[in-house]
C-alpha cells in the first residue's frame, strides 16, 4: 500500500512539474489586456452622442487619470507606436477585425490602459497613421457616426 501511494505522489509530482514548466515557457510577459469595459462606453458614447446632441469627452469617459492620449490604426506597426510614446508599448489587442481605432491612455510619460473602437463609426481629421492628443484635445464631436476633434 505504501508504495502505491509513493509511486502516486511521485507520478502527481513529475505531471505538476510538466505543467509547471509549460505555463512559465509559454508564457507572455508583461502584455496588458484591453480595457472591454472602456471600449463598450466609448463605442457606444459615439453612438449616443449625435442624438443626445453631446460631444464624445474621453475624460468623462475614463474613470482613471490621464494627461495623454495616443491613437492608433490596428495595423499600426507596435514599434512604431511604441516610438511615439516614447516605451515599449504592450497591449495585446487579440481581435483586431472589429476595431477601427486604438486608444493608449498614459499619465505622465506611463501607460495607464488601453481600449479599441468597436462600432460602425470611424475617426477623421486625426494623423495617420498615430495621433497623439493632449487629455483636454480629446473631445470629439460626432456628425454621421463620424467622430472628429473640436
Amino acid at each position: 500500500m505504501g508504495k502505491a501511494l509513493i509511486a502516486v505522489g511521485t507520478f502527481l509530482s513529475i505531471c505538476f512539474l510538466i505543467f509547471g514548466g509549460v505555463v512559465y515557457l509559454t508564457r507572455q510577459e508583461d502584455r496588458y489586456a484591453v480595457d472591454a469595459q472602456l471600449s463598450e462606453h466609448l463605442t457606444r458614447a459615439v453612438a449616443e452622442a449625435e442624438p443626445r446632441g453631446e460631444d464624445v469627452d474621453l475624460r468623462n469617459l475614463a474613470d482613471f487619470d490621464f494627461d495623454r492620449v495616443l491613437i492608433y490604426d490596428p495595423g499600426t506597426p507596435r514599434s512604431a507606436v511604441s516610438k511615439v510614446l516614447g516605451f515599449e508599448f504592450k497591449g495585446d489587442l487579440r481581435y483586431t477585425a472589429e476595431s477601427s481605432e486604438i486608444f493608449v491612455f498614459t499619465n505622465r510619460g506611463k501607460f495607464v490602459r488601453f481600449a479599441d473602437y468597436r462600432g460602425r463609426g470611424s475617426f477623421a481629421g486625426l494623423p495617420r497613421p498615430i495621433a497623439y492628443l493632449s487629455a483636454n484635445a480629446a473631445v470629439f464631436k460626432v456628425h454621421d457616426l463620424v467622430a472628429s476633434p473640436g
